[in-house]
């Protein structure tokens, strides 16, 4: 069992923003793998398949994002998971912008959702996929007024990276799948260094 938490907040408003990788990638995992997401067991909506003999439940919470731990802790409930079944996929704008990071657990790096996971599951030992977006003009912004960061990552992705969005998002799709079938040391050897 697999199951696979895009990290996100609800709404139009928070659509397309950098925050919003995580549901960004498991939107398009479900839509390749022919998924449909329905209202959960707690706050969250999920869809489940199988790929490869493995039955996948992909989770997107509805808590928004400082609240994310809330609907993982349910979802494993839901499900009749362990941690050790978890991957959650998030933005990291301390990594270059395209860049993906495979991860087996370790601390929230300053990102709340993972804060609220860390917190509530009482451990940093899950699973993680990380989504760069760390960008030249970005870290210029941050280096001058650090005190930004809240509204760089709530901003709209600009229209002229929309497209090295999609590749990034692609290959995280592809890097779920190769976990699947080849666990997580060798996807991270693959990807961590691709």
């Amino acid at each position: 069992m697999f199951v696979i938490v895009g990290l996100g907040n609800p709404g139009k408003k928070y659509e397309y923003t950098w925050h919003n990788l995580g549901f960004m990638v498991v939107d398009k995992f479900a839509q390749e793998h022919g998924i449909s997401f329905k209202a959960g067991k707690g706050e969250f909506v999920s869809g489940s398949g199988f790929i490869c003999s493995n039955k996948i439940t992909i989770i997107k919470p509805t808590t928004y994002m400082n609240n994310s731990g809330r609907a993982v802790i349910q979802a494993l409930k839901y499900t009749e998971s362990d941690i050790s079944d978890l991957l959650i996929v998030y933005d990291d704008i301390h990594i270059d912008f395209g860049t993906l990071r495979f991860r087996e657990n370790g601390s929230a790096g300053g990102h709340n959702g993972v804060k609220s996971i860390i917190a509530n599951l009482n451990s940093q030992n899950f699973n993680r996929l990380r989504l760069g977006f760390k960008t030249e003009q970005i870290n210029f912004v941050l280096e001058k007024n650090p005190e930004i960061l809240p509204d760089i990552v709530l901003s709209k992705i600009p229209n002229a990276l929309k497209e090295e969005v999609h590749l990034q998002i692609d290959r995280a799709v592809d890097g779920i799948i190769h976990l699947i079938e080849k666990g997580m040391t060798r996807t991270m050897n693959y990807y961590n260094t691709n």
